[in-house]
């Protein structure tokens, strides 16, 4: 499990379009929206919605555009034949993605407290972590699904973008929901990323743990369990069938 940890991480730092939308993107968007808004109390909001969007898109579409490759390159079937298990691949690749969440985070949080005055505590930064962790596997879990839902390169990117951008926008990563109609309410409070959002906004505002961060990190638990769960049962290695059918053919067989 370590030489494939090892293999994705090395493979993702080498991916010029990876470090583009998970480094500079990312920092570049805190700079110029906080630049733009220069407000205090907003900035908090913002290095939050940053943080978070950065997990989204990064861990979500960029992860499910690399499983598609692989998938094409025909490293799975490789794979297949070794006692590697489908889970145990799963969770290697969201820690190497994790990996590289926790260093560009670290980035933005410093352009959030050097330039913008963002106070955060100890407490709070261990917080901020453990939020980052728990998101990044799941929203990598999240883009497994799209790429495991998905055909070829041009079906998967519809499909992460059909998944990301509704997250998106029915958050309140930099905007709130409070005037939103009652139906984008409640697809908010029906997806993961309104509750990474919900957790990050607490850890970085208030730097403690709390009631609100509490309830909304065990619900963002929940759902990484659920898509893990998911992820491993539609995995596909190869583009044919999934995984799970592939394996009943073969006991009729």
């Amino acid at each position: 499990m370590i030489t494939i940890f090892r293999t994705m991480l090395t493979g993702i730092l080498r991916d010029v379009h990876t470090l583009f939308w998970t480094i500079l993107f990312p920092v570049a968007m805190l700079i110029g929206l906080g630049l733009y808004f220069d407000n205090p109390e907003y900035s908090e909001r913002l290095t939050a919605g940053v943080l978070t969007m950065n997990v989204l898109f990064g861990s979500t579409m960029v992860t499910a555009f690399q499983v598609m490759a692989q998938r094409n390159r025909g490293v799975y079937k490789l794979l297949r034949v070794t006692p590697f298990s489908t889970a145990k691949f799963i969770l290697a690749m969201a820690s190497s993605r994790t990996v590289l969440t926790l260093i560009v985070s670290s980035g933005i949080l410093a352009v959030g407290i050097l330039l913008f005055g963002v106070n955060l505590s100890l407490q709070g930064l261990l917080m901020i972590t453990l939020i980052l962790l728990v998101g990044s596997v799941c929203f990598t879990a999240i883009g497994f699904i799209a790429a495991n839902l998905s055909r070829d390169e041009s079906n998967v990117n519809m499909i992460s973008n059909l998944i990301s951008f509704p997250m998106l926008f029915t958050s309140q990563a930099f905007y709130s929901l409070q005037n939103a109609p009652d139906w984008v309410q409640f697809i908010a409070h029906i997806q993961p990323f309104y509750y990474f959002v919900e957790a990050m906004g607490e850890a970085v505002s208030l730097g403690r743990a709390s009631a609100d961060l509490g309830i909304a990190l065990a619900i963002l638990v929940a759902f990484t369990a659920l898509c893990l769960l998911l992820a491993a049962v539609t995995f596909r290695w190869d583009s044919e069938r999934p995984a799970r059918r592939r394996m009943a053919a073969k006991r009729t067989s």
